[in-house]
């Protein structure tokens, strides 16, 4: 049933994941076209090939092309202007489920947060080997507070609602049921490049991008 397979697990954190067994580990890779960033990339040091003539003591690789486009940013200019979300992993009790695609923005404002979905595009669910589609049409705002590499986001109102569509049927959730997977809520790492974002909060990564 709609309810106990996506719905449940992915959008009414209250119902737990009723009618999923099992798990897998919250990581996957991300979709073709998008990028997640890390919050902490490790430097790589090694010998130069044999026969090239450089020095044994390497400073590192030499820069793949497009490697200023991945360099990160303070977190303070993450968290402005408008970001799309491209993708998102929400974990409950060691199983998880994943969203792409979708019309939902978030726009940063001056330590003030607007999360919101037109109703027109929907984002594509995956749980399970089940799928559905969300459409989110309303909004939720909140604030945050940059603490170096790290945010704490705090909910506050949301207005409107979403609806998950599976099999035929059809299921409407509040927006605050949408907010309390997908929303902006506790402490959290942030890491970001001129044009993708990832938050990373304890039972949801948000994958965004620039625009």
């Amino acid at each position: 049933m709609l309810r106990s397979a996506l719905a449940a697990a992915l959008l009414l954190g209250a119902a737990g994941l009723a009618g999923c067994s099992g798990g897998s580990a919250p990581t996957g890779p991300a979709p073709s076209g998008t990028a997640t960033v890390s919050a902490a990339p490790e430097p790589t040091t090694g010998p130069a090939p044999a026969g090239s003539g450089a020095p044994s003591a390497s400073t590192g690789p030499t820069p793949s092309a497009g490697a200023s486009s991945l360099a990160t940013l303070p977190v303070a200019r993450c968290l402005s202007g408008s970001w799309t979300l491209v993708r998102f992993v929400a974990t409950q009790q060691q199983t998880y489920g994943t969203g792409q695609g979708g019309d939902v923005t978030v726009r940063f404002t001056d330590g003030r947060y607007v999360l919101a979905g037109a109703g027109r595009e929907p984002v594509q669910l995956a749980l399970g080997g089940q799928t559905a589609d969300l459409r989110v049409d309303g909004r939720s705002n909140g604030t945050y507070r940059v603490e170096g590499s790290r945010a704490t986001f705090r909910d506050g109102s949301a207005t409107g609602s979403a609806t998950v569509e599976a099999g035929g049927q059809r299921q409407r959730l509040t927006m605050d049921q949408v907010a309390n997977v997908i929303g902006l809520k506790g402490e959290g790492a942030v890491a970001c490049t001129a044009q993708a974002m990832t938050v990373t909060l304890s039972d949801v990564r948000l994958e965004l991008g620039r625009g």
